[in-house]
């Protein structure tokens, strides 16, 4: 059942829309039922479609043969922590996770065509499972995204449209076109089956970890999929009583971009635009307003977490320690690394910590040249 958090409204399964016809806020998807038995998860593939019990059924799933991502100890600074390597999904991206749920719901409908926009990640993510799932693709890209990420869209045969200017131009383009010709939007932002994917990050931890939550949790937040995913999967984990208590979850931000940071520390229920953008190399996050802003708020809240925002200069050292950890991670992944340095300093630790690194670094190889 789809649940719109702003008006109420439910949608039954079937709905065509990314966002509540009512109201056009963004939904909420629920399972009647979710269920962990461990025999049989324990039974099943590695990846994903283990947790079948907790995720929409499908006649035909859309795969590409996602499977565990490693779980591997790393030390930042005098900090032990868990890094969850995401780059190791098919597209070097978590966004897999979503793709794969959000491309599956569309193959059941029998969509034929979609648009996304996207800074690079999703649209390489959703292009390569639109492939797999026999559905022609638009992507509208900002014309500065890495060109790894572009060169993926066009190698998985979905259509490349690239937009000058700061990343919203790109919306602002596909809605135009969206309006124009009823084409069905395959928003990694706003549709709620990609964060059904997503929070099977949360799923593959608890399990990694000998069925345990984690502590502490950093992710990095643009659009806040990652997070929202998180606290969606540790949610059903507790609810189903597979956990006691929820971890902490912790957003970094690129401080250039931090909408997020702002509304949090000032205590505000809702996150605004940001109002003075700049151009960051944490481009995956460079999103000066969250759909979710408030959805966002309240999972950072009730996990006891927080928002870091981290500089330029730290986000370059991340990338390269990181890689002299072994780990080849985009800028965007690498604001973890000062996230947990700055924890650390500032409020501390509750333990074991996991550090999301969400997307690989050949993906921003040229903007990785120029930091060595």
């Amino acid at each position: 059942m789809f649940h719109c958090p702003g008006c109420g409204a439910r949608h039954a399964w079937g709905l065509r829309a990314h966002q509540c016809p009512t109201c056009a806020g963004p939904l909420d998807f629920a399972l009647e039922e979710v269920a962990f038995p461990r025999e049989a998860i324990l039974s099943g593939p590695p990846g994903m479609w283990r947790y079948a019990e907790a995720l929409p059924r499908f006649e035909q799933p859309v795969s590409l043969g996602e499977t565990f991502t490693p779980l591997v100890p790393c030390s930042i600074g005098e900090t032990e922590v868990w890094c969850k390597v995401e780059t190791t999904l098919p597209t070097g991206s978590y966004k897999d996770r979503g793709s794969a749920l959000l491309m599956s719901y569309l193959k059941e409908l029998g969509v034929e065509e979609a648009v996304e926009d996207s800074s690079g990640n999703a649209g390489a993510s959703l292009a390569a499972y639109a492939a797999r799932a026999g559905v022609r693709l638009k992507v509208f890209c900002p014309g500065s995204a890495s060109s790894g990420k572009l060169l993926q869209i066009r190698l998985y045969g979905a259509e490349l449209v690239q937009v000058e200017g700061p990343r919203p131009r790109a919306t602002e383009a596909l809605l135009a076109y969206e309006a124009r010709t009823k084409t069905p939007y395959a928003s990694h932002l706003w549709h709620p089956f990609f964060l059904e994917g997503v929070k099977t990050l949360a799923f593959e931890m608890v399990e990694q970890l000998e069925w345990q939550a984690p502590g502490t949790v950093l992710c990095p937040v643009g659009a806040g999929s990652i997070l929202l995913g998180l606290h969606k999967g540790f949610s059903e984990l507790r609810r189903a009583g597979v956990i006691p208590r929820l971890p902490r979850l912790v957003a970094v931000q690129a401080r250039n971009v931090s909408p997020l940071h702002r509304a949090f520390h000032q205590g505000e229920e809702d996150v605004a635009r940001a109002p003075d953008p700049q151009p960051t190399l944490a481009e995956g996050i460079a999103l000066p307003m969250p759909v979710r802003g408030k959805a966002l708020l309240r999972a950072l809240r009730e996990s006891g977490g927080t928002v870091v925002a981290v500089s330029e200069e730290e986000i370059a050292a991340g990338v390269r320690h990181f890689g002299r950890a072994g780990f080849c991670v985009e800028p965007t992944s690498a604001v973890v690394w000062a996230g947990v340095a700055r924890l650390d300093r500032e409020t501390g630790w509750d333990g074991p910590a996991v550090a999301v690194l969400s997307g690989h670094g050949l993906k921003a190889s040229q903007a990785i040249i120029s930091l060595l």
